[in-house]
């Protein structure tokens, strides 16, 4: 006879895995950030969902967007994390990297000694949140989404567990680049990249990161946000690729914040289409900054890129 107290003990946590049950009590969080993500998650469920006929949303297939099936990733399994880390070089040279999967860190390469002796700050957002709180949290989406963004800004904030920290001082120039991985790997699970980048006066930087899957018939999803930002004179170069399953259902909201006489790229890449995007000179009045956010929708083979700027 088929052991239905086993069907249902699993049933039961998968639920409570689901991404729609809301965030989980993570204890090794501080408690303002546990704060922030029960606050963003009441706006989730307070905001509705998008439709086509919204401007930002009109070539996209939106009504395909049902959150439903997607859960919080399992523990990998140690033939997954071998096949990520074997597959996780992209750059020959890289000054560190970071490499993700289902929202684990599996490996960290650090800056050389003497970059951090400058000052130069590169960790996971669980990290840095308690070493750097004063920082973080000025920073860690503190721009409003627009672009009809607002309902999964929120989700992802609400979720968000995982992501990279990068932080170069006054006058440092980081010559060869820094390199990120974001992986999917189980079945229907969702990941909530984060990527908060903070250059200072003067600096430069170029971060490449990359989002692929594991296994490019495994349905999952994405809902991953870039806050960057470019000091006085500063030079920030990010390129991101993507290389999803084609049953994954990606979102990216990137906004760049960019002060007078500094400069940033975004360059989008993927299977379909190269997009880019650059600010240059952009002048702050009273302490306000322009701010150009940057929706990206992928349901399945469409793509949807959204560039505006105020």
């Amino acid at each position: 006879m088929p052991d239905h107290s086993a069907v249902l003990e699993t049933a039961t946590e998968t639920g409570a895995r689901a991404i729609l049950a809301g965030p989980g009590g993570l204890s090794t969080f501080p408690d303002w950030f546990q704060e922030q993500q029960r606050s963003a998650w009441q706006q989730f469920e307070g905001l509705r969902m998008p439709v086509r006929k919204d401007s930002a949303w009109r070539f996209s297939s939106v009504d395909r967007l049902n959150l439903a099936p997607y859960v919080r990733p399992e523990p990998l399994t140690e033939t997954q994390r071998a096949d990520v880390l074997s597959m996780s070089r992209g750059l020959e040279q890289v000054s560190a990297r970071l490499v993700f999967a289902d929202d684990q860190l599996l490996h960290r390469e650090t800056f050389s000694d003497k970059l951090r002796a400058r000052g130069v700050i590169f960790q996971p957002l669980d990290r840095a949140m308690i070493e750097h709180p004063d920082l973080f949290r000025k920073y860690f989406m503190a721009q409003p989404a627009t672009l009809g963004s607002a309902k999964f800004a929120a989700l992802h904030q609400a979720l968000v567990t995982s992501g990279t920290f990068l932080f170069v001082p006054r006058g440092v120039v980081i010559e060869e680049p820094i390199e990120i991985f974001h992986w999917l790997c189980g079945e229907n699970s969702a990941v909530f990249p984060h990527l908060l980048l903070v250059t200072d006066e003067l600096s430069q930087v170029t971060v490449v990161e990359h989002f692929r899957s594991l296994t490019s018939t495994a349905p999952g999803f994405a809902c991953g946000v870039n806050d960057l930002n470019a000091g006085p004179g500063a030079r920030v170069t990010y390129v991101c690729t993507q290389n999803w399953g084609e049953r994954v259902r990606a979102l990216q909201m990137n906004t760049t914040l960019v002060d007078h006489d500094a400069s940033a790229l975004d360059e989008l890449q993927d299977r379909q289409e190269q997009a880019e995007q650059s600010a240059t000179g952009v002048r702050r009045r009273e302490q306000r900054r322009e701010r150009q956010p940057w929706l990206s929708l992928q349901p399945a083979q469409d793509v949807l890129h959204v560039n505006v700027q105020r």
